[in-house]
């Protein structure tokens, strides 16, 4: 089915949600859709140069703060309040956008209140199971299922990886019975697939680093202080002031999927957060790199944890980037699987989001298998 007007909507966490979004949002465009964006209003500058013919529209959302001091899963817990609050909102905020816009379809990407209880409504994220720090794992069961009423609300839900043992996303996805309503439509990335990059004139380490402060500026120095040579850090906000060092660090911010995809795969080297939408556009791109896990970020830790000696990943904490210019060395040595085509999953989960479907339900949320 084609000529559907779609609303788009990604949680603002950094612009990971947004840019992963952006090739669905293409795709279903390409196939006779209209497409209409909503993102954080600091977003919508970057989005408009990247998909032209959409229509972006500013959609506030949620907020989340950093802390320099508490571990970041305490200090998400502690705004627990204000998310639920967020949701609400969003939800009201919704309504008032279905009656202005009409649209067919909804897609929310971890926008637990975008949803309309008359509009097909489509959640899309890579956590079916909600990581717990290892203390507290025993929670767990409780934030599946909490998790798993907030995806009962939607008609569908898409994973963007693999279904079977091969994947990215290990337990976050995996090793847990899903929602009746799941579908796996492989991952998702801009850059489509790898190219030959033409050699640099001089070699450079690229630094992928987008995010929420403080935790974004801490890391960025800590890798200028423990590199040699010319560093080109790309990011999506404002640029930073990063020190004496910055006279051989070029800040790329914001960059359009070109420039980004050009800078990635002319480096001689890559480091970054392990954050899911990084991982999987690297992948795409059969590009080795270094991922450095948010501290206190307990789904970052566990991608960094199941990634480490996978995929062409070396997982290293933050406090360890002293160990940084040895590891470097090392990454042409690690092998970059060939992972699955996913094109058939993509077209699997495309027909799925444009036919009607009754909302689904979903097992026992404790009755879960560890992979």
């Amino acid at each position: 089915m084609s000529g559907m007007r779609i609303l788009i909507s990604p949680l603002n966490w950094g612009f990971g949600h947004a840019g992963r979004m952006i090739p669905l949002a293409l795709e279903l465009k390409k196939r006779g859709n209209e497409i209409i964006f909503g993102a954080e209003p600091s977003l919508v500058p970057l989005l408009e140069k990247e998909m032209p013919g959409i229509k972006i529209i500013s959609v506030p959302g949620l907020r989340i703060r950093y802390s320099r001091l508490l571990p970041q899963w305490l200090s998400i817990i502690l705004q627990i309040p204000h998310i639920i609050a967020v949701s609400f909102r969003e939800h009201n905020l919704l309504k008032h956008l279905a009656r202005e816009l009409n649209p067919d379809v909804i897609i929310s990407d971890n926008r637990f209140g975008f949803f309309h209880k008359s509009i097909r409504s489509v959640y899309v994220t890579h956590m079916l199971r909600i990581p717990f720090p290892k203390p507290f794992r025993f929670l767990e069961c409780a934030g599946t299922a909490v998790h798993r009423k907030i995806i009962s609300m939607f008609d569908l839900c898409l994973v963007p990886d693999y279904p079977e043992e091969i994947n990215l996303s290990g337990r976050l996805s995996h090793g847990v019975r899903p929602p009746l309503n799941t579908v796996f439509m492989g991952p998702l990335s801009r850059f489509g697939h790898s190219v030959e990059p033409a050699a640099p004139a001089e070699p450079y380490c690229c630094l992928i680093l987008s995010g929420p402060e403080p935790q974004r500026s801490m890391l960025a120095e800590k890798v200028v202080a423990s590199l040699p040579g010319t560093i080109i850090w790309i990011l999506t906000g404002t640029s930073l002031d990063i020190g004496p060092d910055s006279r051989r660090v070029m800040v790329i911010t914001s960059p359009d999927t070109f420039t980004m995809r050009e800078v990635i795969t002319g480096s001689s080297a890559i480091i970054g957060r392990s954050g899911y939408t990084t991982v999987m556009e690297l992948v795409s791109l059969r590009r080795s790199a270094v991922i450095i896990p948010t501290p206190g970020q307990t789904e970052q830790e566990y991608l960094g944890e199941y990634l480490h000696g996978n995929h062409g990943f070396v997982s290293l904490r933050q406090n360890d980037t002293g160990k940084l210019a040895g590891i470097m060395k090392s990454l042409d040595n690690i092998k970059v699987a060939n992972l699955p085509d996913s094109a058939r999953l993509l077209e699997n989960a495309i027909g799925q989001l444009l036919k009607k479907q009754v909302k689904g339900g979903g097992h026992d949320p404790c009755a879960n298998k560890e992979p």
